[in-house]
């Protein structure tokens, strides 16, 4: 096919003024787009990689524009670097799979490539391969920021580091973040009240902002004034967005402002102590921390270890996550809630427990956590637990990826292990947080992940009755279901290694105890526990912000 010169003047234009719907329906309108020539195929792909209002299944279409016009000229690198692009946006990693891996196998120090498959391996759980590939391209170029984060971020969901080294890491990114601004000057005027600022991009429906929104609402509004530092796309702001707003004093947005006009920013609102929520998260801001917007500045919540960053002041953690001689493996100073780091509201309207929602006689074990949390170590000790006759396993997708394709990759990492497929139920996401809870009333035991345990899926199991067996860590994110088990008095469900893992998760359903009466009393005791009480988590969080 060969365009007019008219429709070649009308596409040039359309992509100047960013058109893309309107290059999408002017192409489509040409004819079956399979069968449309590579050059016209190239304008459409990019047109959906580029069009704002692209969902997932646009992403995937232009994943397979790019590989047909891959397929057609392999020396096309430009076809082949945005199959990787498109595919990352859409995690719909099939188009891309055997040409990057082909591609990598020609050229190992290509940094497209390595990117590329260090994200599709966090996106199907192969952690420790995510990593290799990760840390292969900061040996190529150490000054990629956005891959410092990812690399050590991923290092949290396995074993193959210890926290030494883990510092190490954190100490040589340190190195080259790197911020051109003033040096910050502490404002001499004292503020009537403490102001307080939060900084994160999970100012939504999200596990932080579900432990943060009690919080806010019951810090002592005479002692502190509260302050949002948002880097949420306004896009993805809903109801908790909302709700959030109407409790703090103050919101800003810094999500299209630079780093060092975000710092500017945050520096004018003459804080008294800044507390980041993000660490090294999806889209934190790191180096607005490191260059010191507030005296105090302060790590909690949202990342349970060490940034390893300068000018981090402290990390908030409770006495059962990290020991006194650990305190030189974190950068910052570790300052301790009395009983545990973080605390839930009670759900409202909690479901009923109602054990007929089993389906049959068999033990059920389970485990709501995030797909990314289920390592290799995890699966080998389940599958273990899952030879032991009469049992399944249920799991849940919380991903709003390629549902198929990652079930599946997982459902594939316990056939190889020799678990029939039957063994394993998926559930896919509920509709509402209710629907959600009463699933845990088909579990009799809900199984920790490591070494990155659940947190909310902790709460959750627990305020449903359900116990949560969990492995004991080496370091402060590794502890977090050990603290929580330890607070209700549990530590029969603590596990100081896989075998004893095992051996406890067999017990359990040898004995079979974990009756109507059993969660009833488990669920009495988690609601009544530091876990809930945001009351009195409030008040001691509160003077522990006064202490500084």
């Amino acid at each position: 096919m060969i365009l007019s010169t008219d429709q070649k003047i009308k596409l040039k234009q359309l992509f100047e003024n960013k058109k893309f719907s309107e290059i999408e329906y002017f192409v489509e309108s040409l004819g079956d787009i399979k069968k449309l020539p590579s050059n016209i195929l190239n304008i459409y792909a990019t047109s959906k990689a580029l069009n704002q209002n692209s969902k997932i299944d646009d992403y995937k279409l232009s994943a397979y524009c790019f590989e047909k016009i891959y397929l057609e000229n392999n020396s096309n690198r430009d076809a082949f670097y945005n199959l990787i692009i498109v595919s990352v946006k859409a995690t719909y990693f099939d188009y891309l799979e055997k040409h990057i891996i082909k591609e990598y196998n020609l050229n190992n120090k290509d940094p497209k490539i390595l990117e590329g498959l260090a994200k599709m391996h966090f996106f199907y759980n192969n952690m420790e391969k995510a990593s290799f590939f990760y840390e292969k391209l900061l040996e190529i170029n150490p000054n990629f920021n956005n891959v410092w984060s990812s690399f050590l971020a991923s290092l949290n969901y396995h074993s193959k580091y210890d926290q030494k080294k883990y510092l190490e890491f954190c100490n040589k990114f340190d190195k080259f973040l790197k911020l051109e601004i003033a040096e910050f000057r502490p404002n001499i005027k004292k503020n009537k009240k403490i102001k307080v600022g939060f900084f994160s991009a999970d100012f939504k429906y999200h596990s932080v902002s579900l432990f943060l929104d009690d919080l806010i609402k019951k810090l002592n509004r005479e002692e502190f004034e509260l302050f949002a530092i948002s880097n949420l796309e306004k896009t993805n702001h809903d109801e908790m967005t909302s709700d959030l707003k109407n409790n703090f004093d103050e919101w800003y947005d810094v999500n299209n402002i630079s780093d060092i006009e975000s710092v500017k920013l945050i520096r004018s609102l003459n804080l008294d102590i800044l507390i980041d929520l993000s660490g090294y998260t999806y889209k934190n801001r790191v180096s607005v921390m490191k260059a010191r917007c507030a005296p105090k500045q302060v790590l909690w919540l949202g990342y349970n270890n060490s940034l390893g960053v300068k000018n981090i002041d402290y990390i908030i953690a409770d006495p059962n996550l990290v020991k006194k001689e650990e305190y030189n493996l974190y950068k910052e100073k570790i300052i301790f809630m009395p009983k545990i780091w973080n605390a839930l509201p009670k759900p409202i309207n909690l479901p009923e427990i109602n054990l007929k929602q089993k389906k049959d006689d068999c033990f059920v074990y389970g485990s709501f956590n995030n797909f990314q949390k289920i390592s290799s170590e995890t699966i080998n000790t389940w599958s273990k637990i899952l030879k032991d006759g009469n049992a399944k396993l249920i799991l849940k997708n919380s991903s709003s990826f390629d549902e198929k394709n990652l079930n599946q990759s997982l459902i594939n990492k316990f056939k190889k292990e020799n678990i029939e497929e039957d063994k394993i139920e998926i559930l896919s996401r509920k509709r509402t947080y209710s629907e959600h809870l009463e699933s845990y009333n088909k579990i009799d035991l809900s199984l920790d992940t490591f070494p990155y345990p659940g947190v909310t899926t902790t709460f959750e199991s627990l305020s449903m009755g359900t116990p949560v067996l969990t492995m004991k860590g080496f370091n402060f994110n590794s502890r977090c279901g050990e603290s929580i088990n330890k607070n209700l008095n549990l530590k029969n469900l603590i596990a100081n290694n896989e075998d004893e893992y095992i051996n406890k998760a067999l017990l359990i359903k040898k004995e079979n105890k974990i009756d109507q009466k059993y969660k009833q009393n488990l669920r009495s005791e988690a609601l009544k526990s530091c876990l809930f009480d945001t009351e009195t988590f409030a008040k001691d969080f509160g003077s522990l912000l006064k202490s500084l």
